[in-house]
């Protein structure tokens, strides 16, 4: 099975689900501290783990339409179980600010601005999903275990740590531009000059 599929299954083990009732949980403003996943794979994922006898469905009447909501067979609790015990994969960090971080000197070294407007706005959605993380456990909303906890906790000093990085290289950014830390190649350089070579051929195929 797909990790996909396991995931789906934990949204349905806390309660019967109807599809729109997984989206949310995968959609909510922290979700993408855990998952990322679109509303369109969700619905042949539920059909296949139906067809494999994973969830079962069941009908409820809800303002005299028929809502169909999802609930795990034994087999299905039995599937959840195991993969709860085994060994998680190591996580698989997909980041395109840091990406744009660490090769931003490269074509933009004097750009020290966009770097910070870029930072600026990772800080402004990181302190409003901390909040969202903070109020989560008195919303008189959801319900939350000593486990649940220990994931808000983990993922509040996590984006915490965040945005005290964000600060500080902001800081850092407001000074001139350093030297590199280590560079045994003069790779860096040599990209720069790369890049400046590119722009000239350009040049001049346009003033032939």
């Amino acid at each position: 099975m797909m990790s996909l599929d396991h995931y789906i299954m934990c949204a349905i083990s806390t309660m019967p689900s109807t599809g729109y009732d997984i989206k949310m949980e995968f959609e909510h403003p922290g979700a993408g501290q855990f998952w990322g996943i679109s509303f369109g794979s969700i619905y042949p994922r539920l059909k296949k783990l139906e067809e494999n006898g994973y969830i079962t469905t069941l009908f409820e009447e809800s303002s005299g339409r028929g809502k169909k909501v999802y609930e795990l067979t034994l087999k299905g609790w039995r599937e959840l179980q195991t993969w709860l015990k085994k060994k998680p994969s190591s996580p698989i960090i997909k980041d395109e600010l840091l990406v744009k971080v660490s090769f931003w000197a490269t074509i933009l070294q004097d750009d020290r601005e966009g770097l910070m407007n870029h930072l600026l706005e990772r800080k402004q959605h990181s302190e409003a999903t901390l909040a969202f993380y903070q109020a989560w456990p008195t919303n008189g909303i959801s319900s939350i275990g000593e486990h649940g906890m220990f994931v808000i906790d983990y993922v509040t000093k996590k984006l915490q740590a965040e945005l005290d990085w964000i600060d500080e290289t902001i800081e850092k950014l407001k000074g001139p531009a350093q030297p590199p830390v280590q560079d045994p190649h003069n790779l860096i350089a040599k990209s720069k000059q790369r890049y400046q070579q590119a722009l000239e051929a350009e040049k001049k195929g346009d003033n032939g």
